[in-house]
């Protein structure tokens, strides 16, 4: 089997991303690493965060003009010895399975008068069918901040394999805040992180299979948001797939013939997490974006899906109904949803 020896830089915090080389932008580059020495790779190679707005990706094996890539230069000049590890270095073990304990999702499973988008469910639908979205897609409370919000992500085979921690504004919107050099901090985080430093913050000993899920090597929350429905959903009811959780959310109430799930981000679109709903039609809902290009990005991992077996499909709503604005701001169906709501008040589109 053969080892990737360059990886994307694993995240450890702000200082693991870099400036874009080609939009500028700090903190949302993400360069490779050399898996055998542990060294970055030259600035130019890695990808950037916000592959709707940029999309700038050079990975080292890309050839470009000249026909040789960085790996073909790394290969070239190193020892046959070398030569062969990279080629043929046996697999590695499987790496670890991170899963939080029940007793930690059940205690977040209250406090929703402080939860500022389980409020935002209750305005919408009413009482009894935010209940059942939160039973529906396990939605919890924390206090990392005030209002704030839990998507736990169980597995396909019933393991909690994380959280996130989002804290919304009462538009249903992620709240950011500008920092000092001009970038946006958005209010999210990963509930492992979030006990840790409340843990540190308090002066207390971090709980075992906290420290046990803190291991780098774990391997964390890697599974589509939702998946604990397929134990009840129809097996030949489609899969609606969009890129965040409260999209999936909120779609479920008006389009209740999909089963819809979310994969985190443009980039999670992966045959390994897809592979729980391989047997199943899939529709991907992705966000509108200027020139289409979160849809084209979807639209060629599709194609490399489907070459694999996954039925497969897209829906350009979006990319129909949605204005030019609209696309520029990367709107996503739970924003046309909130649009589209009649208590929805008109000061809300100047919020930021």
């Amino acid at each position: 089997m053969c080892v990737h020896r360059y990886t994307l830089q694993a995240y450890a915090g702000r200082k693991t991303r870099h400036t874009c080389p080609a939009c500028g932008k700090p903190h949302e580059f993400t360069r490779y690493l050399d898996t055998l020495t542990g060294d970055l790779l030259p600035e130019h190679l890695g990808r950037c965060n916000r592959e709707a707005e940029c999309g700038y990706h050079l990975n080292p094996s890309d050839k470009g003009t000249t026909g040789r890539s960085y790996a073909d230069e790394v290969r070239e000049s190193q020892s046959a010895t070398n030569r062969t590890w990279y080629m043929s270095q046996p697999a590695p073990r499987p790496a670890p399975l991170g899963i939080i304990p029940e007793e930690v999702v059940k205690r977040s499973m209250r406090d929703y008068s402080c939860n500022n988008f389980v409020r935002l469910l209750e305005r919408l639908y009413g009482g009894a069918e935010a209940d059942e979205l939160i039973r529906r897609f396990e939605i919890g409370t924390s206090n990392y901040w005030q209002g704030a919000t839990i998507f736990w992500q169980r597995d396909e085979v019933g393991r909690m394999r994380g959280g996130q921690v989002v804290l919304f504004d009462e538009t249903g919107h992620t709240v950011k805040k500008r920092l000092a050099d001009g970038t946006k901090h958005r209010y999210t985080n990963w509930v492992h992180k979030a006990l840790e430093r409340a843990h540190q913050k308090q002066g207390r000993e971090l709980p075992k299979w906290l420290r046990e899920y803190l291991r780098p090597e774990v391997a964390k929350s890697p599974c589509l948001y939702g998946l604990g429905q397929l134990a009840e959903a129809p097996a030949g009811q489609t899969v609606a797939l969009t890129e965040a959780a409260k999209t999936a959310v909120l779609a479920t109430p008006h389009f209740p013939a999909f089963l819809w799930l979310a994969v985190g981000s443009l980039s999670n679109l992966t045959p390994a997490r897809l592979a729980p709903i391989k047997d199943r039609c899939i529709v991907l809902w992705p966000d509108a974006s200027t020139n289409g290009s979160a849809y084209q990005l979807w639209a060629d991992k599709a194609a490399e899906l489907r070459k694999q077996g996954f039925n497969i499909t897209m829906s350009d709503y979006l990319e129909t109904v949605c204005t030019a604005e609209q696309k520029a701001k990367g709107y996503d169906l739970a924003d046309l949803i909130l649009a589209d709501w009649p208590g929805y008040p008109a000061s809300w589109d100047a919020t930021v």
